[in-house]
């Protein structure tokens, strides 16, 4: 099967795209009105439809001038100068870069079995994917690109914690203690747990932006924004392959989850800006992530797929309503006291079936329908049930 580099489908998928559709900044989170055209993206990155005016023109082969020229610049001046990459023992330091940059990498945080696990989860999951998007043109995710999805939104679950690999990763004794102090507090919850996927050929930049899964607080005096809390959300991400120059490694603009200026669009967005990618970084490095600050996927033009499966972690003082029963009993009962406590509002009952697991698909109402039929099968009280309780 092949992974990428189809070249029959056009830069940004749609010809349609509107031109502008404003600013990147999204308050309005997860009531983000849906896109006067049809694309496949999470609610909450609505407003970064209009793709990559850049690679307009290009074809999406490697001998593209235009792809040839990218590569070029990438391999100059691809990656954050001196990244620091902590030891997971270090957790003081891992603590003092996050709060500082909004995030920070950690290496070796994930390693042996459970990685390769996790490997062999996130690529028979690409694999699903492709099986009902073999040219990769639907695309989805951040912006709806093609050549790019979200291993959450994909599920008709909407998040990937009914697999085993993704539940092995919640707590672990490499991330636990950064999370605890980054929170100052071991009460934070699980909210859920996806990541995405770039595959080779993916020329598009993504639109720099904040993964608002919130809407701004009603603050009648406005004295208060999001951005004037600490931090509501943490995600954490794991690169399946090394991250390096090519190869779509994420982008992060250090400082900037407290900023309150504009985002800047694509046309906007200065070049180092572009370049401020977390690589090098070996498999299985946690990069954990400050949701509010900037970030945006970056092309992968090499012959890899580039998964970043994560899962997310609120506050103990935050809730979101993306937050939704996708864990089996069975998994979380197979957790230690403290992942079973962080993921008391994700996990079914016993017996209760995830509505929703096992239906990968990009397109959103192939996997409503998928829902639908299934609580259909279950009986009215279970949908019932299923809608009063998501």
């Amino acid at each position: 099967m092949q992974r990428g580099w189809f070249e029959q489908v056009p830069p940004n998928g749609f010809q349609n795209r509107p031109k502008t559709l404003g600013s990147n900044n999204n308050p309005r989170g997860l009531d983000t009105p849906e896109p006067a055209i049809e694309i496949e993206t999470t609610p909450e990155h609505r407003n970064l439809v209009q793709g990559d005016p850049t690679c307009a023109d290009w074809v999406r082969r490697t001998d593209d001038p235009g792809v040839m020229a990218l590569r070029k610049r990438l391999k100059e001046h691809n990656g954050i100068p001196n990244l620091e990459l902590v030891d997971p023992q270090d957790v003081d330091r891992a603590v003092e870069l996050f709060y500082r940059d909004g995030f920070v990498a950690v290496a070796n945080a994930l390693t042996g079995p459970r990685l390769e696990a996790l490997q062999t989860a996130t690529s028979r999951v690409v694999d699903e994917i492709l099986a009902v998007d073999p040219d990769g043109s639907m695309g989805g995710g951040a912006g709806g690109l093609p050549h790019r999805y979200s291993f959450g939104s994909t599920s008709a679950s909407r998040h990937r914690l009914h697999d085993r690999a993704w539940v092995d990763v919640i707590d672990m004794e490499t991330t636990t203690p950064i999370l605890t102090a980054i929170f100052g507090s071991p009460n934070y919850i699980v909210g859920g747990g996806g990541g995405d996927v770039a595959l080779p050929g993916a020329i598009e930049y993504q639109g720099l932006h904040a993964d608002n899964i919130w809407a701004e607080p009603h603050d009648p005096a406005g004295h208060i924004t999001t951005r004037d809390m600490p931090v509501p959300v943490v995600t954490i991400n794991f690169p399946m392959v090394d991250l390096d120059w090519e190869n779509g490694p994420i982008r992060q603009v250090p400082g900037t989850q407290r900023s309150t200026e504009r985002i800047p669009t694509l046309t906007d967005e200065p070049q180092w800006m572009k370049h401020s990618t977390v690589c090098p970084a070996p498999a299985g490095t946690a990069v954990f992530r400050d949701n509010r600050a900037w970030h945006g996927g970056t092309p992968n033009l090499s012959d890899e797929v580039r998964a970043f499966p994560n899962v997310e972690y609120f506050a103990p003082w935050f809730r979101s309503e993306g937050v939704n029963r996708c864990m089996p009993f069975r998994e979380w009962q197979r957790l230690g006291e403290h992942g079973k406590r962080i993921c008391r509002y994700v996990v079914c009952d016993p017996g209760e079936p995830v509505i929703g697991a096992g239906f990968t698909h990009p397109r959103a109402r192939d996997r409503e329908a998928f829902v639908q039929n299934q609580l259909a099968s279950l009986g009215p009280d279970a949908e019932v049930n299923w809608r009063t309780r998501r």
